[in-house]
Parts: C-alpha cells; structure tokens; sequence
C-alpha cells in the first residue's frame, strides 16, 4: 500500500512516497514560507495522487494541513523500527534546530536534549553566511583543502556574524576558513549535547539536512572517536516517513 509522509520543517518541507516498507520517491524542497505552494509543486512534482494515506510531521507545520498528523519523535522512533538500526541517541540537525534524543534498548526516545533558541548553530544560519559570501551549499564540501579553522564568538549569532564579516574583511581569513570553521561551531554544539545526554560511546544516528555538510560529520567522529556515528544515504527518510 502506497503511503506519503510529509515533515514541514522550518526552512524546507521533505516528502517521502512509500510502497509499504519501501522507499520509491523522496524531495527536499525549500519553502522561502510558501508553504502551499511550495507543497502543491512537490505534490505534482512526484506524482502524488489524490486520497492517498498521507501523514505530516513538523512542530508547528503539521497543524497547517487537514491531513492526519503526528510529534516527530513517533515518526524517528517508526524509521528507527522499520530501518532495523540499533542505537544510543539520535541527532537531529535542520535550519531552525539541533537535538539529541536519547534511545533506549526498546528504540524509544527517552529523553531529548536542545539548546536556546540562539541560531549561531543552526542550518539556516549556516545558509545565511554562505549567502552573504556568495557561496551555495553546494560550494561547501569543495572548499580549498588549505582551509583553515579559526576561533569565532559562538555564543550568539549576532557577534559571530559580526566576526566572520570582521576577519573576512581584515583578510584575516578566507570564505573557505569561514566555511570551515562555522562547521567547527556546529559540530562542537552536537559533541556538548551529547555531554550532556551522558553519551560518550556506543551507536549514534544523525539525520537531517545538515548531514550533507561533511566538515560537520568530520568534526563531529574527530572529537567523539568512542562513538559510532552512522549518517543514512536518505537523510530526509529519518525526518517524513510516517
């Protein structure tokens, strides 16, 4: 039976088209806070027909749709079941926010771990840096490997701007350095939860589309090598399968 999960996210809204346990069709589409439409173009864009078994996740974007809808927990906890993977925590990483979820034996989330509302280590934060240098995300993972990692005010997103805009320009670094190093920020922002969450070994999955950021990923095994960190191919599977 053909089902259709949808994860309204704060900068993009992911679809999933499943034929019982399996995977045929699957988008990442920017919304720009067109939600309907952006919906609407994703829906023909796959081919969607009407009165299909359809459910939607999201903090606040599933309450926006007359479809059957859902906590994302639930529908990490479902991917988790249905994936076969056996793990410690799970990380979620998209535009708006980061948390680490705790599992236990059962694959139910136990506890979850987030920070303040403060963007500096947010995906769409990172967008908005690569904007004002006149990069694309898919400048980031072709970056000189001469690129250096500097150390940026962190705490809040306003000094950090204000820094990298500094250092660039004092020529003091590179678009590549400051690509690399807000990397660094974000990836250190997973390591301190996981402190936090008590997990210091075992099998971690992270998900979500700042995955595709390999630096991050880099980061993030170099400072935990006790750690297991497995990143699934389909990142947007782990976010809209319902």
């Amino acid at each position: 039976m053909r089902s259709l999960g949808i994860n309204v996210g704060s900068s993009s809204i992911k679809l999933a088209l499943m034929d019982d346990n399996t995977l045929v069709w699957s988008t990442v589409v920017p919304h720009e806070g067109d939600l309907p439409g952006t919906l609407k173009n994703a829906l023909r864009e796959g081919n969607i027909e009407e009165g299909i078994k359809t459910l939607v996740t999201g903090t606040e974007g599933r309450f926006l749709f007359n479809v059957n809808s859902t906590v994302e927990t639930l529908c990490l906890e479902e991917a988790l079941r249905t994936s076969g993977e056996k793990v410690d925590a799970l990380v979620t990483m998209g535009g708006e926010d980061l948390v680490v979820y705790t599992v236990n034996k059962d694959g139910k989330i136990q506890n979850n771990f987030s920070g303040s509302k403060c963007a500096s280590g947010t995906g769409e934060f990172f967008k908005q840096q690569l904007g004002r240098m006149d990069m694309a995300l898919e400048d980031v993972n072709s970056i000189s490997p001469d690129a250096k990692v500097l150390s940026l005010s962190s705490r809040c997103s306003v000094f950090m701007k204000s820094d990298c805009t500094h250092r660039l320009n004092k020529r003091e670094a590179t678009k590549a350095d400051i690509v690399l190093s807000l990397s660094n920020v974000m990836a250190t922002k997973v390591i301190d939860f996981l402190n936090r969450a008590h997990i210091d070994s075992g099998r971690v999955l992270i998900c979500g589309g700042v995955t595709l950021n390999k630096h991050i990923i880099d980061f993030i095994r170099k400072a935990a090598p006790n750690i297991e960190f497995i990143v699934p191919e389909t990142a947007s599977y782990y976010e809209a399968v319902g």
